[in-house]
C-alpha cells in the first residue's frame, strides 16, 4: 500500500515532470537559458484512491481513519496551486534534468517529441498495485518562457485517480542564489 501512497503524491508533486524527463532515452534538448526559474503550476484532481477496499479492510479503524485522513491532506495540498523554484544548470540539463530516481523496471517510456521548442513523453509502469501512466508536454515559447501540461493517470482495480496541471515557467536570471536544486516558494491563494 506504501508505492501506492508514494505513486499518488508523486503525481500530485511538482517533481513529477522532472522524473519523468529523467527517464527519457535521449537527453531532452530543450533551448531554456540556464540559472533560476520560477514555475506556476495549477493542478485539477479528479476520481478516487487508487486503493482498493480490500486492502483498507485490512488496516485497522484508527489506521485506516489516519491513513485515510493523510492521503486526502495530501491531495487537497497537491491540488492547490503552488510556483517552485528550480536551478537549471548545465550539468541537470546534460543528463535530461536527471534527479537520480530510476523506477523504469515495470514501466514503458516513449519519447514523443524532442526538438529545441518542444519535448513530450509518456511514462506507462504496471505494479502490483495498478497502473500509471504520465504524459508530460513542454512547450519553449521563447528561452526564458515555457509552458506546459503534466497529465497523470493512477488506477487500481476499479478505482483511478488523475490528475492533470499545466504549468507556466519563467526564467528569473542566471544566478540561482540559495536555490540549489529545487524549492516550494508559496501556494497560490
Amino acid at each position: 500500500m506504501s508505492s501506492n501512497k508514494w505513486a499518488i503524491l508523486w503525481a500530485l508533486g511538482a517533481g513529477g515532470a522532472a522524473m519523468v524527463l529523467a527517464q527519457a532515452a535521449d537527453t531532452p534538448q530543450l533551448n531554456v537559458r540556464l540559472g533560476l526559474w520560477e514555475v506556476a503550476t495549477h493542478p485539477q484532481v479528479n476520481g478516487n484512491l487508487p486503493i482498493t477496499d480490500e486492502q483498507m479492510a485490512k488496516l485497522p479503524p484508527e489506521q485506516r481513519a489516519n491513513f485515510e485522513a493523510a492521503m486526502q491532506a495530501a491531495i487537497a495540498r497537491g491540488a492547490q496551486p503552488s510556483t517552485f523554484k528550480e536551478c537549471m544548470t548545465a550539468e541537470k540539463r546534460s543528463h535530461g534534468f536527471n534527479s537520480g530516481s530510476d523506477q523504469t523496471k515495470n514501466c514503458q517510456l516513449t519519447l514523443v517529441t524532442n526538438t529545441p521548442s518542444e519535448f513530450e513523453s509518456r511514462r506507462d509502469c504496471t505494479t502490483e498495485n495498478g497502473k500509471q501512466s504520465t504524459s508530460v508536454h513542454f512547450r519553449v515559447v521563447s528561452s526564458d518562457h515555457v509552458s506546459g501540461t503534466v497529465n497523470a493517470l493512477i488506477s487500481h482495480g476499479a478505482k483511478t485517480m488523475t490528475v492533470n496541471s499545466t504549468m507556466e515557467g519563467k526564467w528569473l536570471g542566471p544566478d540561482c542564489g540559495s536555490v540549489k536544486d529545487f524549492e516550494l516558494e508559496k501556494n497560490a491563494p
